[in-house]
């Protein structure tokens, strides 16, 4: 219950960390950049069909090549305005700086002025001009421009500060936003008025005392329709001289402005596809046609942007709260890409921007945070149980740092499985254990009842006592393989090997004897044969492997036992000159239970199971190499105890 306390704890304060991080990110637009990047794709990847009575008269650079140099005179564009009132058209915007008089020809100034007059419908621009360093004024039309205008329109274009134009105000001018942006004029000539949503904010006053500057109303972002060049457009020279039929301008609001290269009015933007540049009179054509259709992005305030941040980031972390480690990466990946389409998608069909970017840096810090704090506490866990393991059994390698591997938690697997092989080996031996008990020894004592009840006393008491042996010796045979699986390595000590050799011959001697069996033992090692051990279980262990070799030995035989150094182990060998083992019951000679050979041999076949575990305590190897009818040799390999190689 601790540990599920502690683990939703650790959640809740990486969940608290994660969304103030990214929450505060979002607000403060600190990833603005990748955010316009993916702003630009979704736009790129967007387009719609556009009006057929909008037309740009561009002033290009064929226009450039027939007229002449810029600036042309304003007869010219007079004689332009007469062709469009002629033909009937519904506005026309003339995106011309007209904030001088033409010095000159001064008398074309009152020719233009008079067109503009008899169209009735023509929107002028204004720019804001610097006139010394943090000193502007509104560059209006002359006066006489300004009296025959139907309406004058601002042209600033908001630039991003990576350079793309992106968005407009549709109100803007020195002190007082009072202009309206040309594209927003002309809409309002063309239509008889303004939309009352696209009027000025009621809270922005006429006037503002003593703050000069440039002064901004109502940002909008236009969703573009196409790349540069989606409108239709006719070129300035073409209207001029008649190869644009009246009944190609009629009813048609027209917008003319410059498209040449080198007069300087080129923006980049989202469409602006291999570096191509758009114009600034399509860009107003864009805008025009964005408000007519309602085509404007509504980009979310940073608080609205910051809390749909944290919900979705705080619905991830819920999700990894519960979900497997696979299941959470998915989700992580399903959340940050749909961050990504789904703010295409809401842009494109739902004309909203929601900056996708915070919430993909939330999903990618997400996962591994939470990967990192579930490993953390599962390597806490692991190491408190391998610590109890460790206290009940000393001798279990469970020290992470004596591990092979580089990797701490591939170290820790290791010592776990082999734990539970320990453990399944502990189950084993217990299953045996009460196999023992209900077969091996309820057996012999049952005979013993059963005699007891009948026959005669005297051949009661012998039988009694063969059962009673046997019993016994089962017994034996069973606590000596219980002690040596509890072999504990802290308490072992340097020991000859060759002495304990020596002694386990002696121990048969009797029963060699008996059949006239020869035990040699010879030592080749040429040093000490001193290993680390037990000697008690060593010394159980070689007896039981010479009487085992003297017990299948015919007789007038010679069993050898030879020991040698082989490097940093000692190898002890027993040779009989007996029957052998068949191959197929090689493998079931170190089994409990598993006996082969002669079956009139006493005898439960724990014998060489005990030797096994007894050898393998001591971090040692036993094996056996046999020949039916050529005898067996029972190799044993324990390491040889090192002194002073620090």
């Amino acid at each position: 219950m601790r540990r599920q306390g502690r683990a939703f704890g650790e959640w809740a304060l990486l969940t608290a960390a994660l969304v103030a991080l990214v929450s505060f990110s979002a607000a403060e637009g600190w990833l603005w950049r990748p955010d316009q990047l993916v702003y630009d794709i979704g736009q790129s990847l967007g387009s719609r069909s556009v009006p057929d009575d909008l037309l740009i008269v561009a002033i290009d650079d064929e226009s450039l090549r027939r007229i002449g140099r810029w600036p042309w005179r304003r007869a010219i564009h007079a004689t332009l305005l007469e062709r469009l009132t002629e033909a009937g058209t519904a506005a026309v915007g003339l995106d011309i700086i007209l904030s001088e008089a033409d010095g000159a020809t001064p008398n074309d100034d009152r020719v233009m002025a008079d067109a503009i007059k008899r169209n009735g419908r023509v929107v002028l621009p204004v720019v804001p001009h610097v006139l010394a360093p943090g000193l502007l004024a509104d560059g209006r039309p002359i006066q006489m421009f300004r009296d025959t205008a139907a309406e004058l329109g601002h042209i600033e274009i908001q630039l991003d500060a990576d350079g793309i134009a992106r968005s407009l105000y549709l109100w803007g001018g020195i002190d007082t936003p009072r202009y309206p942006q040309f594209a927003l004029a002309l809409l309002k000539v063309s239509r008889g008025g303004t939309p009352p949503q696209l009027l000025r904010a009621p809270g922005v006053p006429d006037e503002a005392p003593g703050q000069r500057g440039w002064r901004r109303d109502m940002w909008v972002h236009p969703l573009f329709a196409g790349p540069p060049g989606t409108y239709r457009t006719v070129s300035y020279v073409d209207v001029l001289t008649g190869a644009v039929t009246a009944e190609q301008l009629r009813g048609k609001v027209v917008l003319v402005g410059a498209t040449a290269t080198g007069l300087g009015d080129q923006y980049p933007t989202p469409m602006s596809r291999l570096g191509l540049p758009m114009s600034g009179v399509e860009i107003q054509a864009t805008l025009l046609d964005a408000l007519r259709s309602n085509a404007t992005a509504q980009w979310l305030s940073p608080g609205q942007v910051a809390a749909a941040t944290a919900v979705i980031l705080l619905a991830l972390m819920s999700g990894l709260l519960f979900l497997s480690a696979r299941g959470g990466l998915l989700l992580s990946a399903v959340v940050g890409f749909a961050s990504l389409v789904g703010a295409i998608v809401l842009l494109q069909w739902g004309h909203v921007w929601l900056p996708p970017v915070s919430i993909l840096l939330g999903a990618a810090l997400a996962y591994p945070f939470w990967s990192w704090r579930r490993l953390e506490t599962a390597q806490r866990f692991v190491d408190a149980e391998l610590r109890e393991l460790h206290e009940a059994e000393p001798s279990a390698p469970l020290d992470p740092a004596r591990m092979r591997s580089v990797d701490p938690l591939e170290n820790r697997i290791a010592i776990i499985r082999a734990a539970t092989k320990r453990h399944r080996a502990a189950r084993k031996a217990r299953d045996d254990t009460m196999r023992f008990i209900s077969h091996d020894i309820r057996s012999p004592l049952a005979s013993i009842v059963t005699l007891a009840e009948g026959a005669d006393e005297a051949s009661r008491l012998q039988h009694a006592g063969q059962y009673a042996r046997k019993a016994l010796g089962l017994a034996d045979d069973f606590f000596r393989l219980a002690k040596a699986e509890a072999i504990d390595a802290r308490k072992f000590e340097a020991t000859d090997l060759a002495s304990l050799a020596q002694d386990a011959a002696d121990a048969v001697w009797p029963a060699a004897e008996c059949k006239h069996v020869k035990v040699e033992v010879r030592d080749d090692c040429g040093c000490e044969a001193l290993v680390l051990g037990e000697a008690t279980q060593l010394s159980r262990a070689l007896t039981n492997l010479l009487d085992n070799a003297v017990k299948f030995s015919p007789e007038s035989t010679v069993v050898r036992v030879t020991l040698r150094d082989a490097g940093d182990w000692l190898e002890l060998d027993v040779a009989d000159e007996g029957c052998g083992i068949a191959p197929e019951d090689v493998d079931r000679l170190f089994t409990p239970y598993g006996r082969v050979g002669r079956k009139d041999q006493p005898g439960i076949g724990l014998g060489l199971v005990i030797v096994k575990t007894v050898i393998e305590r001591h971090g040692g190897t036993i094996a056996v190499d046999s020949t039916p009818g050529a005898g067996s040799t029972f190799r044993i390999r324990l390491p040889l105890a090192r002194f002073g190689d620090n």
